[in-house]
């Protein structure tokens, strides 16, 4: 079996230092991305995505930090059908859903075939002029927001050529199932289970009270204009952010492939919301 393996660059380098020195005395094949702290030359390196694509096959990409380096390994991954495994070593993970404890363990699951994998939608971006884009794809969200604190913008989106609505707001927020638990959830927008074929938006901070976060079918492209007093405007991918002209039209749909991310037996979505969320901490569930 051979695994890839993501980290970012500073952190965690004695865990995983630990956690490659336990995948080479078990046997696996291992590729490491150029990034991570090791002191073992003799294994086989990658830096991008074209790297990783002439070392396949690759059975699992495993990510050691919190979701921000999930999505890191996810965007290096793209449409080569790696399923992605996320050893948590950040804050809450949602993504990285396997704790540092035990780590090995899950290993052993991931060997003996104890899984299932689940199938996420992606958004895709085009835009009515070239932008300087690192991915044209998000595993979680798309979020439009003005560049000054005190420049209001006017964010229209249509959706399948119908118009949804013209947002007064600080910003606008088209989240994936798999982001309808970050920035989305934060500014009042639903919950969504990872396997859900819908998208929603979430206004950020709306000056109007009765606007409220819709969801909409995942196949439905959308379109959004934004107006800004500053003639510009702040667009976000995930991590990856520019600053846009605002006569520049944007256009997002469902991406053609999906993210695979693996799941353990013995556990499920609503687990994981529950100790995340810390919900049921009420002293009559016992």
């Amino acid at each position: 079996m051979k695994l890839a393996l993501y980290c970012r660059q500073r952190g965690e380098e004695e865990f995983t230092h630990s956690v490659i020195q336990h995948l080479k005395q078990e046997g696996y094949d291992i590729t490491v991305h150029g990034n991570c702290p090791t002191a073992d030359s003799c294994l086989e390196h990658f830096y991008t995505h074209e790297d990783l694509a002439k070392q396949l096959p690759v059975n699992f990409m495993v990510s050691i930090g919190g979701d921000g380096s999930f999505i890191d390994a996810a965007n290096l991954v793209g449409d080569l059908d790696i399923p992605l495994v996320g050893i948590n070593t950040g804050r809450i993970g949602f993504l990285s859903g396997i704790k540092k404890e035990n780590y090995k363990e899950c290993f052993q699951m991931l060997h003996e075939g104890r899984f299932t994998l689940e199938e996420r939608s992606l958004l895709h971006i085009e835009s009515s002029e070239p932008l300087e884009l690192e991915h044209s794809f998000v595993i979680n969200d798309i979020t439009v927001r003005a560049t000054d604190a005190d420049a209001i913008d006017a964010i229209t989106v249509w959706a399948g050529g119908e118009k949804v609505n013209t947002y007064w707001a600080d910003g606008l927020i088209i989240a994936t199932p798999t982001g309808s638990t970050a920035y989305s959830m934060s500014c009042g927008g639903p919950i969504l289970h990872p396997r859900s074929e819908v998208q929603v938006l979430t206004p950020i901070a709306s000056h109007s009270l009765s606007v409220r976060p819709i969801v909409i079918p995942a196949d439905t492209e959308l379109t959004v204009e934004v107006s800004s007093r500053a003639g510009r405007y702040s667009l976000a991918l995930d991590t990856e952010r520019l600053i846009v002209s605002d006569h520049i039209c944007l256009h997002i749909r469902k991406e053609n492939f999906r993210l695979k991310t693996v799941l353990f037996e013995n556990t499920n979505f609503y687990d994981i919301i529950r100790e995340k969320l810390l919900w049921g901490l009420d002293k009559r569930n016992g």
